[in-house]
């Protein structure tokens, strides 16, 4: 078992297939946004969208190494995903501000992760307009962690 830094293997680039599969996913959720929502045109800095895929996989190792060999789940995968949307605002749409854009994809990523994994698991979600509000408000002006948002997604799905 590894302790040492040196020991560990260096993370890797995401190859051609995994992007190519995480890309089609996010697609759909970001098709299923602009029909819902009627905002269409949205760009993509696809550079800052693979950072994000990117980013996510090193936490999923993090998850492996630090937890005792846990799986890092998709609920918290998506609550990180919001996190970093909100963060490096990879889609940006003309007419509209970009932090707003970013924080209402966002909110539809998680609203959409969280009924996903309520239907799943036979279980529901627990969220009310309010929380609707005050989450879409922190994300677009308060400082908002990584960890709050996957708590807070466990805490709505019971």
């Amino acid at each position: 078992m590894a302790n040492k830094p040196e020991e560990f293997p260096l993370f890797t680039k995401l190859d051609n297939s995994a992007i190519t599969g995480l890309l089609g996913k996010f697609n759909q959720y970001l098709a299923g946004f602009s029909s819902s929502t009627g905002i269409a045109g949205i760009a993509t800095f696809e550079n800052t969208l693979l950072e994000i895929f990117e980013r996510i996989e090193k936490r999923r190792v993090y998850f492996h190494i630090f937890y005792d060999g846990c799986k890092m789940g998709e609920l918290n995968e998506g609550a990180l995903m919001c996190f970093w949307i909100v963060k490096l605002c990879p889609f940006v749409c003309s007419g509209i501000p970009s932090d707003v854009l970013n924080a209402k994809i966002a909110l539809f990523l998680f609203n959409s992760v969280l009924s996903f994994i309520a239907k799943k698991s036979n279980k529901k979600v627990l969220i009310t307009s309010q929380i609707i509000k005050d989450l879409y408000y922190s994300f677009r002006f308060r400082d908002i962690s990584k960890e709050s948002i996957m708590l807070l997604a466990e805490s709505l799905v019971q």
